[in-house]
């Protein structure tokens, strides 16, 4: 039996007996995307990839996608960013080479900082804006809510690396929980399946056991091993590199039902759906096949909605040509969820 055939087997039954959710929103902004002269192209990621994702899914659903679809406001402001970053940060992206560094493009060092502003950070505060307002019509809809961008989870307070400026999970907890929306004692779920280590995030939330987190990733790439002890957090899980996709699906498949267990009715979750888990990702370094993120995406919303849990969806990393394709099929299926 092939690997095709035995995913098929292996989730047909779930799938097909899924719930329903609530009705989805969808929050996008043609100014996600970034690009810089070419200069983009000196790092993996696909600066389009979000207006692509979104062609795809508006050719795929249609009109419909309209009644759905919330536009961000403006790019956030420095004010709403410093509930969470420290004002010296925000004050350094003023400087060519710490855009540069975030980036890891280090050519953009020579550039001058308002064109690398206007051509990345601004995208970044838009995206930003965009995982908030998912985050808040999650909540008061109670519904899946796809950021179709976002996912920074290695933005920390103090400063921005892996090509995350500003955490903006982080940011929409701390912001709803200032307008009541959320409270202190509210229980969230962070899933993160992005390849790299939500480090950021996590340390943000170290100390908070309001929120919790489950998290696949390989420890052979950057930001490395988790430095805790293993039976303290069993759900920040170390994958080799060339992982398959039947060990990542089984290794979902066995914990993650585990993990929303462990956690007394859960507020919000949120998903950081990178889709640099792909075999042939640049970054990544995991081995899954094309259907195995799907079928990735499929089994984590079917739990999220079994349990009617309000869920903000990010996209995160990922870094070939087929990234797009897998964030508009994700779309399309929190889309029939919401049906």
């Amino acid at each position: 039996m092939d690997s095709k055939h035995r995913l098929a087997v292996r989730f047909t039954h779930r799938t097909k007996h899924a719930l329903k959710f609530m009705k989805s929103k969808f929050i996008y902004a043609p100014e996600y995307d970034f690009s810089l002269f070419g200069i983009e192209k000196l790092h993996p990621f696909d600066g389009k990839k979000y207006s692509k994702a979104w062609q795809m899914l508006s050719n795929e659903i249609g009109t419909e996608l309209n009644n759905a679809w919330i536009r961000p406001r403006s790019p956030i402001s420095d004010e709403e960013l410093l509930i969470v970053h420290q004002q010296q940060y925000l004050s350094s992206l003023s400087s060519s080479k710490i855009i540069a560094q975030i980036l890891e493009i280090s050519a953009a060092k020579f550039l001058p900082s308002s064109i690398l502003q206007k051509r990345f950070v601004n995208p970044a505060r838009c995206a930003v804006t965009g995982t908030v307002e998912a985050t808040k019509a999650a909540i008061s809809g109670n519904c899946m809510a796809m950021n179709v961008g976002g996912g920074f989870h290695h933005a920390f307070p103090d400063h921005g690396e892996g090509f995350s400026f500003f955490a903006d999970a982080a940011l929409s907890i701390v912001c709803c929980r200032k307008e009541k929306i959320l409270s202190k004692e509210d229980n969230i779920v962070m899933i993160d399946l992005d390849a790299h280590r939500g480090n950021g995030f996590e340390y943000i939330f170290a100390n908070d056991a309001s929120v919790h987190m489950f998290d696949m990733y390989n420890f052979q790439v950057y930001p490395g091993l988790h430095n805790g002890d293993p039976d303290e957090f069993p759900f920040i899980i170390p994958l080799k590199a060339k992982c398959n996709t039947d060990r990542y699906l089984n290794t979902l498949t066995n914990e993650l039902p585990k993990f929303l267990s462990s956690v007394s009715s859960p507020k919000l979750a949120f998903y950081n759906a990178g889709t640099d888990i792909l075999s042939n990702d640049p970054l990544g370094g995991l081995n899954v096949e094309y259907s195995g993120v799907v079928e990735r995406d499929k089994y984590v919303l079917d739990e999220l909605a079994k349990r009617n849990i309000p869920t903000v969806i990010m996209t995160s990393g990922g870094y070939t040509k087929q990234s797009f394709e897998l964030i508009a099929q994700m779309a399309t299926q929190v889309f029939l969820l919401g049906k």
